[in-house]
C-alpha cells in the first residue's frame, strides 16, 4: 500500500498519473490532455439526474447511459491511437485483453466510483463487473460500455442490477445494435490562461490542498471531502456535457433550466457558511475552490445593491455553474433571486443573480 501514495504529501499516486491541475482552473487528463475532469459531490448527481426524473415523470437512466457512452467511446479511442495506433495494436491484443480491463476497472475505481471488481470477461463477447458501494449505476454503466466498444470496435449492450450497496453491471455483445455518433459528440472548450498557483509537494508535484482536502480509501474506491465527510467522484466533463445535451436532445430546452434549478437548490441547502462576515468576500471564498475542482476560474465577482456578477472562465458547464452561483446567493443573501448567464463561446460566460 505504501507504493500506492506519495511518500511526502501522501496523495495516491494515481491521481498524478491520471490528471493534471492547471493554474487556469481546469483540470485535464495526462494521458489525453484535451479531456477535462471534475471532482464534484455522488449525491449532488444524483440529486440532480433524480430531480429530472421525477420532474418529467420518466426513468432517464438509458439518456444516461448513451451520454456516457459516447463520452467513454471518445476517450477510449483518444487513448487507442496514441503512438500512431501503436497503443490500441497491443491492447487488443489477446494475451493483454484482461490486464486492459483491469486497467479500466482500476481506473473507475480510483476515480471514486467503488470497489470494482473484474468477475467475468470473454474477449468480444461478454464482461460481468461487480461494484460494491458504487457511484450512480447508469453513469458507471454508459461509461464502461464505451470503453468496451472502443476496444473490441464493435457495438454492445449494458444492464445492471442491484442497489446503492452492491450493483453487478453486465456488458455483452450486440453485433445487430446501429450505432449512430453523429448526434452527440464530446465538446472540446476553449481554455483561457490564468494566473492561479497553489503550493505542490516538492515530490510528487500534485497541490498540497488535494491531500488536505481529500481523504482517499483506495480499497473501497470511495474518496471523501474531509471538512464535510461527503463523498466525491471525478467525471470528465465530456460526460456530462454529452449527458445534458442527450437529455435536452430527447426532452427539450426546459431541460437547461430544470439542471439550473435542481442545482442551486442542493447548492443552497448543502453550503456551509464562510466564517467571514462581509458579503462580497463571502462569495468569494465560497467560489474560490471552484479551481481546485476544476470547474473552472472565477476571475471577477461583484456584489452591488442584492445583485451579485461573477465572470468564470473555462467554464466546466453552464448550467451547472449558473446554478451553484444561484445556490450560494440563495445561502447567503435568501430568497426569492433569480439567475441569468451567458452561453460559454470563447472560454468565459457570465453569472447575474439579482431580486425579482
Amino acid at each position: 500500500m505504501v507504493l500506492e501514495r506519495c511518500g511526502r504529501c501522501g496523495l495516491p499516486i494515481y491521481v498524478r498519473l491520471a490528471a493534471v491541475w492547471n493554474d487556469d482552473g481546469t483540470v485535464t487528463g495526462r494521458f489525453v490532455h484535451n479531456t477535462r475532469v471534475v471532482q464534484a459531490y455522488c449525491d449532488e448527481l444524483d440529486f440532480i439526474f433524480e430531480g429530472i426524473s421525477e420532474r418529467i415523470g420518466l426513468d432517464i437512466s438509458r439518456i444516461v447511459v448513451e451520454g456516457e457512452r459516447k463520452a467513454g467511446l471518445a476517450f477510449t479511442n483518444a487513448l487507442m491511437e496514441k503512438g500512431r495506433g501503436a497503443a490500441g495494436l497491443i491492447a487488443r491484443n489477446p494475451l493483454a485483453m484482461r490486464g486492459v480491463f483491469l486497467f479500466v476497472v482500476r481506473a473507475s475505481k480510483n476515480a471514486g466510483f467503488g470497489d470494482l471488481r473484474l468477475a467475468q470477461v470473454k474477449r468480444n463477447r461478454f464482461l460481468k463487473i461487480e461494484i460494491t458501494d458504487p457511484f450512480n449505476p447508469a453513469v458507471l454503466a454508459g461509461n464502461i460500455l464505451g470503453s468496451v466498444e472502443a476496444y473490441s470496435r464493435r457495438p454492445a449492450r449494458v444492464s445492471w442490477e442491484g442497489d446503492d450497496r452492491y450493483v453487478v453491471i453486465t456488458i455483452t455483445d450486440d453485433p445487430d445494435q446501429v450505432r449512430s455518433d453523429e448526434r452527440l459528440k464530446p465538446r472540446l472548450p476553449v481554455a483561457l490562461p490564468g494566473d492561479y498557483s497553489v503550493e505542490r509537494c516538492h515530490r510528487c508535484h500534485m497541490p498540497l490542498e488535494l491531500s488536505r482536502r481529500y481523504a482517499f480509501d483506495l480499497d473501497r474506491g470511495i474518496a471523501t471531502e474531509v471538512c464535510t465527510n461527503r463523498r466525491i467522484v471525478t467525471v470528465m466533463i465530456d460526460s456530462l456535457n454529452a449527458v445534458f445535451k442527450e437529455l435536452t436532445e430527447e426532452l427539450g430546452d426546459e431541460v437547461g433550466r430544470m439542471i439550473v434549478d435542481l442545482e442551486s437548490g442542493y447548492v443552497r441547502d448543502n453550503t456551509t457558511m464562510p466564517a467571514v462576515l462581509e458579503e462580497s468576500r463571502a462569495f468569494e471564498e465560497l467560489l474560490s475552490d471552484m479551481r481546485i475542482k476544476g470547474m473552472g476560474n472565477p476571475t471577477e465577482i461583484s456584489l452591488a445593491e442584492d445583485e451579485l456578477l461573477v465572470r468564470i472562465e473555462n467554464p466546466f458547464s453552464e448550467e451547472m455553474l449558473a446554478g451553484r452561483v444561484l445556490g450560494f446567493y440563495k445561502a447567503l443573501l435568501g430568497e426569492p433571486a433569480e439567475v441569468k448567464w451567458t452561453p460559454d463561446e470563447e472560454g468565459f460566460m457570465f453569472v447575474k443573480v439579482s431580486r425579482p
